[in-house]
């Protein structure tokens, strides 16, 4: 093993598109590592075909693999660029599995590359419940027995002994998979069937079902010399048999006594000691609450959805200092940016506040899915609330998470009893609204807990929050119940709901009664040390410590948490808009309540905010920055409305693609332009592919450029665009779209409209111009003529790129079908120098030959 100081080249192993199970946390945190793999002098190179991949701009294009995430991808850069070393904790699951399958290949120690993080002998367990049991046992924590079978004879000659409900699981499956519970033969054997095709080595395992225990989630972090601390735990309000992805998590944990507690972390610590992990490991439990018992049951020793809200809610720079752990730092010699004291990286963190995740799920796009919650994960998003109370952080997450203009919760009264009951056993995705309705109908804590297996306490604190919707109601505008109110976590909008007033009243008694936010700043030394960290959240306290960043500020509101649609492709354009405003010389303060966005990463953000993106909220945050410029995303049409009634700069970037003009039912080519003034630059003619029958625009979900059409009717394209542009006075970025006269193959003007999000990435990375920054210069007045002039961009390329959309239809189990642009969960990229050779850069490739022929 090479000696870590030596270390030059490392090969990060890209996550490859967003998907159900990870989001945008892997490149958020790549962006971090890179920050500072590059202090440290270490050439960092990365392999991903993400499109919407923030990393990807961080590095030299000399040092960027636009490829399928694969082995064979890896195993043939390591061979061609022989770096020292790959990390393969940044691609989650799917890193990996390509770092199992070369060292099963040989390949690592053949080419004499180190691996970060942990030894060859760890990586091979991740995953693999069997070997992972066995050293488990080693160390004497507690496991699930677990056994391996390879036919269904092996599974039916075990059933007796293990008993029903069991779970299924594949060992080394391809893809990231989840645990089935089985109640029955017929289950078991539909389980086992599936999991066979998933594993590598044709193998499952049976254990025991742990379901209706706690599942408490634990991160912790270690370095070379074996020194280690815990960052954070999780508790899942949901019990298992709810996927942890799908499930209410509260940090810190409420409901466990001390003793649980230490012995969680305890073993924690032996865990990570004994597989020799260096940098971050999240490890999962399940614990009976009858009697203090735990069991393992997931060891993930790599960056997770849960790592990421472990950092955002404590404040510790975790990914900065895992950074340095990798490259053989130890904890005590770690040196902090300037904000963090000394001894910070050294020190558990300890938290004053609450926080509380909550899932966002795909149904409204995709409502044929089964929307029960179990084992199967589901959510494609989660937004946090933060807060002094569990009611203050859980009221704030349910009202991010609900994305409602007018800052109001829906309503389920409409179920009839036994429907609510039938919710409460087989849980839905509108759970918390269940459980509200539930108390609101007169059932008590302890009876809801029994038929949800969810801890009392919780449905206490969910009680409380409706004594005090009854206060509200029964005191209309009344000064100490608006106070008690807003401590709580209620905001402008709920409150004016209830009193049936508007929420300028609202704002106009708080003001009159100096009921004024004060924010909190998210550290994690719970106030013991002069920590300046940058994150920050409100509550109705005394004393305030957020004080405004001083002259020439930016506000940049964020999309929330991720959703289907162009919501990745969002974050991509949220986060290079603030590194453009940074450029600039604006201090970027960003308002987002995803805790796994990239632009809340301090290299993008000088401060951020984790409120709701609600209007009072907003108003709040600019009573404390006076900012310059307010940019609200351009889905956001009430928030844009009501600020732009104020004396505001206000700017609506991403730009609202709901434009108000028809569009199209149909476009098969699209043109787009940057008009800036005089100057209408063409940036890209591309061929919109929509696979299906109907090929409707709401189905171009793939696009190829350079578009398959002669020279002379590309540059004939060019000038009508550019023509049809001029006529409608339209600015920014624009796509003009074509479609074949009718009885002719003529193309002719069919629609413009904004340039996609999505599209805006792909355009960057094949142009090679990041045309997210060029948008935000145009609207902060920064762009220069002559610049425009010098701008060359070949529209007759012989490199072939192609973009298609990825959708979540493989794990909702729904049918694979032609999907639309709102069904969208991420995309993947190629380039070849010729159509054939860019399908084989493909991760999809069958899917996408399938799409060519059939639109050609």
């Amino acid at each position: 093993m090479q000696n870590l100081d030596d270390l030059q080249k490392v090969l990060i192993i890209g996550s490859g598109p967003t998907e159900i199970g990870h989001e945008t946390e892997l490149d958020s945190a790549t962006v971090q590592i890179i920050t500072n793999f590059k202090k440290h002098g270490v050439r960092t190179m990365v392999i991903d075909n993400n499109p919407f991949s923030v990393a990807l701009e961080e590095i030299q294009p000399t040092n960027m693999y636009i490829q399928a995430v694969t082995t064979a991808n890896v195993r043939h850069i390591i061979e061609r660029d022989q770096p020292d070393a790959i990390l393969p904790t940044l691609g989650g699951l799917l890193g990996v599995r390509i770092t199992q399958e070369l060292i099963e290949s040989g390949d690592i120690g053949r080419f004499g590359v180190t691996i970060l993080g942990m030894p060859a002998a760890t990586v091979r367990q991740i995953n693999n419940p069997a070997a992972l049991n066995s050293t488990l046992k080693e160390i004497h924590e507690p496991v699930i027995e677990a056994q391996v079978v390879g036919t269904e004879d092996e599974a039916l000659g075990l059933v007796e002994s293990i008993g029903f409900p069991l779970i299924v699981k594949p060992v080394a499956p391809r893809l990231d998979t989840n645990r089935t519970i089985c109640e029955n033969v017929d289950e078991m054997l539909d389980a086992l069937s599936q999991g066979f095709s998933q594993s590598r080595f044709d193998q499952c395992t049976l254990e025991r079902s742990v379901v209706g225990y706690k599942e408490v989630e634990m991160i912790a972090i270690r370095d070379v010399a074996d020194t280690k601390i815990l960052i954070a735990g999780l508790e899942n309000v949901d019990p298992i048999g709810i996927h942890s992805g799908d499930s209410i998590v509260v940090t810190p944990p409420q409901t466990l006594n001390d003793r649980e507690y230490q012995d969680l972390r305890d073993a924690t610590f032996r865990v990570i000691s004994e597989l020799n992990v260096v940098g971050v490991i999240h490890i999962h439990f399940a614990l009976n609450p009858d009697n203090q018992h735990f069991y393992v049951t997931k060891i993930a020793p790599y960056f997770t959805r849960g790592v990421a809200l472990a950092a955002r809610t404590t404040g510790y720079p975790l990914a900065f200092v895992v950074g340095a752990l990798l490259l053989g730092q130890r904890l005590v010699d770690i040196k902090l940016p300037s904000r963090f004291i000394k001894q910070t990286a050294i020190m558990e963190p300890t938290i004053d506040h609450v926080s509380v995740r909550i899932p966002i799920w795909p149904f409204q796009e995709i409502p044929d899915a089964d929307q029960h919650l179990d084992t199967a994960m589901k959510a494609v998003g989660s937004t946090i609330g933060i807060g002094r109370s569990v009611e203050e952080a859980m009221l704030k997450s349910v009202r991010s998470s609900q994305f409602s203009p007018r800052d109001v919760l829906p309503s389920v009264s409409n179920l009839t009893d036994g429907e609510m009951i039938s919710q409460l056993i087989h849980p839905l995705a509108n759970r918390i609204l269940v459980l509200i309705e539930a108390l609101r109908r007169g059932y008590a804590p302890d009876e809801l807990s029994e038929l949800t297996k969810i801890d009392n306490f919780y449905f206490v604190k969910l009680q409380h929050l409706l004594k005090i919707e009854k206060q509200i109601k029964d005191n209309p505008l009344d000064v100490a119940t608006l106070k008690v109110a807003r401590y709580y976590g209620f905001g402008d909008g709920m409150i004016a709901r209830i009193w049936q007033t508007d929420t300028a009243t609202i704002r106009g008694l708080s003001a009159e009664a100096d009921i004024r936010p004060t924010y909190k700043m998210i550290e994690p030394t719970a106030g013991e040390f002069d920590e300046h960290a940058s994150g920050y959240y409100s509550t109705f306290e005394y004393e305030n410590e957020s004080e405004p960043l001083g002259d020439r500020t930016a506000l940049v509101l964020g999309r929330g948490g991720n959703q289907l649609g162009p919501n990745t492709a969002a974050e991509y354009f949220t986060t290079e808009m603030l590194k453009q405003l940074k450029r600039a010389g604006y201090h970027t303060i960003l308002m987002n309540t995803n805790p796994n966005a990239i632009g809340i990463a301090p290299e993008f953000t000088d401060k951020q905010y984790v409120d709701p993106i609600q209007l009072g909220d907003v108003l709040n945050v600019i009573q404390v920055e006076h900012p310059d410029i307010v940019i609200v995303p351009g889905n956001r049409h009430y928030l844009t409305r009501e600020l732009g009634k104020l004396e505001l700069n206000l700017h609506v970037l991403p730009p609202d693609q709901e434009i108000g003009r028809p569009q199209p039912q149909r476009a098969t080519i699209g043109v787009s332009l940057f008009v800036h003034e005089q100057h209408k630059i063409a940036v890209g003619i591309m061929d919109m592919i929509a696979p299906g029958m109907n090929q409707t625009i709401a189905q171009v979900t793939a696009f190829r450029m350079p578009a398959e059409l002669p020279k002379a009717d590309r540059l004939r394209l060019v000038e009508q665009a550019k023509q049809a542009v001029s006529e409608h006075q339209l600015t920014g970025m624009v796509q003009v779209l074509f479609a074949p006269k009718k009885d002719s193959k003529q193309l002719e003007v069919v629609g413009l409209r904004p340039t996609r999000l999505t599209e805006m990435a792909f355009l960057s990375k094949v142009t090679g111009i990041n045309w997210v920054r060029m948008l935000t210069r145009q609207h902060i007045g920064t762009l220069d003529d002559a610049e425009l002039s010098a701008v060359k961009i070949d529209l007759n390329s012989q490199r072939v790129a192609l973009m298609n959309a990825v959708f979540p239809f493989r794990q909702l189990h729904v049918l694979n079908r032609p999907g639309t642009t709102d069904q969208e969960m991420g995309a993947t990229i190629a380039f070849g120098s010729s159509e054939a050779l860019t399908l084989s850069n493909l991760s999809d490739t069958e899917q996408l030959d399938k799409i060519i022929n059939r639109t050609i």
